[in-house]
């Protein structure tokens, strides 16, 4: 079956530097970059439709931390476990946000402790969203993201579980857009596996109908390009093109913030500076561009 193929191929930890993985499933798209000084690929991303239901989507984007052996490991062993548990669910399951919520809660608790147990000090992020019908439900735990765009308009749905987010919300960044210069932003309060229990887990309800596309970013993304530039870039890319000129930017653009204090923030994010990663869905029932 073509979709396991693709699975298999973007869930290995084993691409080349320069060797950009890409696929489609619909509506559905998702790309991984290693970037421009990582050896390694340690994010893992999956796109999947239930496989007795196929109108059910599960959307992943897990960003290892740990290395090759531990990371990488965490990152795909988690999304290959989500994939496996959510092929195994029944309709009741996943009908209502009230029956999929405590599901999904319960098997990430047991997940984070087989994370513990087979991958040392790894851990990894997770990203996660179920589209279901006439409801959309995204779980976040770490610092991967999703953001929904409609109507024009860019909005961040997840709160990242990081130092620098706790620091921007007591005020002490000033604005939101210095926290990736911010010298403790690769610091998270969350996140599967590690030697130490450190996991919150969100969850952010919408109606479906409330997005034209969500987009799942691993933070090799959202460090690299602003939340204003990655607005351009949605709003001004063809459906086909998106994925590729989003990463297209990660790979080529500096950015650079010189009016803070350097004791506290860097005044340069090199391009390509960590892997990279994107799962974007276009809401079915608008017409391809």
């Amino acid at each position: 079956m073509k979709l396991n193929i693709c699975e298999h191929e973007l869930l290995n930890n084993l691409q080349q530097q320069g060797k950009r993985k890409f696929y489609k499933i619909g509506f559905t798209k998702a790309i991984m970059d290693v970037g421009n000084f990582r050896k390694f690929q340690e994010d893992s991303i999956l796109i999947t439709t239930h496989k007795s239901f196929q109108d059910i989507e599960m959307l992943l984007v897990t960003d290892g931390m740990g290395g090759l052996e531990n990371g990488a490991r965490a990152s795909r062993l988690s999304a290959q476990h989500l994939m496996k548990w959510f092929q195994q669910l029944e309709f009741d399951d996943l009908k209502t946000i009230s029956n999929l919520k405590p599901q999904f809660s319960s098997f990430v608790n047991k997940l984070d402790g087989i994370i513990r147990e087979k991958c040392g000090q790894g851990g990894t992020t997770v990203v996660c969203a179920f589209v279901v019908g006439d409801f959309t439900l995204v779980a976040n735990i770490g610092d991967s993201r999703a953001y929904i765009y409609k109507d024009g308009s860019l909005t961040q749905i997840t709160t990242d579980h990081s130092i620098t987010q706790n620091l921007y919300v007591d005020g002490i960044i000033e604005k939101e857009e210095h926290i990736r210069f911010h010298k403790k932003n690769n610091l998270i309060l969350s996140r599967l596996g590690c030697e130490k229990k450190l996991l919150e887990l969100d969850f952010y309800e919408m109606p479906t109908a409330d997005m034209e596309k969500l987009l799942l970013f691993s933070d090799g993304v959202t460090d690299c390009v602003s939340q204003k530039r990655l607005h351009e870039l949605i709003s001004q890319s063809s459906d086909d093109e998106l994925c590729h000129k989003i990463i297209d930017e990660v790979l080529s653009i500096d950015s650079f913030s010189y009016n803070l204090d350097c004791d506290d923030y860097y005044d340069k994010i090199s391009a390509g500076k960590d892997n990279a990663s994107i799962v974007y869905k276009k809401n079915r029932r608008i017409k391809n561009d």
